[in-house]
């Protein structure tokens, strides 16, 4: 690093993935492999340490000591999670999180995208003119009459039409009949 060159962003601590390379049970091994392509996908920076190799001894006392085993477990099984020397949880922990939209928490991580909001109940996210036409069919007004606010007003007549005209709709069906019914 020489005199004019920036100091080096500091880059957040990556998560520490404790698993087992050679592990016999199929769940392990499928929870594994969830967490590492989920962490993936979202960009998050990960530490993978498989506790089965050779000379990792030290790292798999670590996680036993500080993880949490299962019911009927001698030792806290992989994978496990760690942010430094902070236990975040296991998969299911990990799964919970992550369906809850709550991840980055659970990994005492900054959130990257804001948390998604839920969406407001369905009588209040629908538009004013909807309303104004459920306030008009129950007092038996059209709804079309209802003007809504911010709505343009209606259209000056086009010139040239008639606008002393009666509509069709309007005149009484006994009027509009050419012979008498008798």
């Amino acid at each position: 690093m020489g005199e004019g060159e920036p100091a080096p962003a500091a880059t957040p601590p990556a998560i520490k993935i404790f698993i087992s390379g050679n592990s016999g049970s199929k769940e392990i091994s499928t929870s594994q492999q969830k967490i590492t392509m989920i962490m993936k996908s979202l960009g998050i920076a990960m530490d993978v340490v498989d506790i089965a190799a050779p000379g990792t001894e030290e790292q798999r006392d670590f996680m036993r000591a500080g993880a949490k085993k299962k019911e009927g477990q001698r030792f806290a099984l992989p994978p496990q999670l760690f942010n430094g020397e902070k236990y975040c949880g296991d998969y299911d922990d990990f799964d919970v999180a992550n369906e809850d939209d709550e991840l980055e928490e659970f990994l005492g991580i900054p959130r990257k995208t804001p948390k998604a909001v839920p969406a407001k109940p369905e009588d209040e996210t629908k538009p004013e003119a909807e309303n104004a036409e459920k306030v008009a069919a129950a007092e038996g007004a059209p709804a079309e009459a209802v003007p809504t606010e911010g709505a343009p007003a209606e259209a000056a007549p086009v010139e040239g039409a008639p606008t002393d005209a009666t509509p069709a709709e309007a005149v009484p069906a006994e009027e509009t009949s050419a012979e008498p019914t008798s």
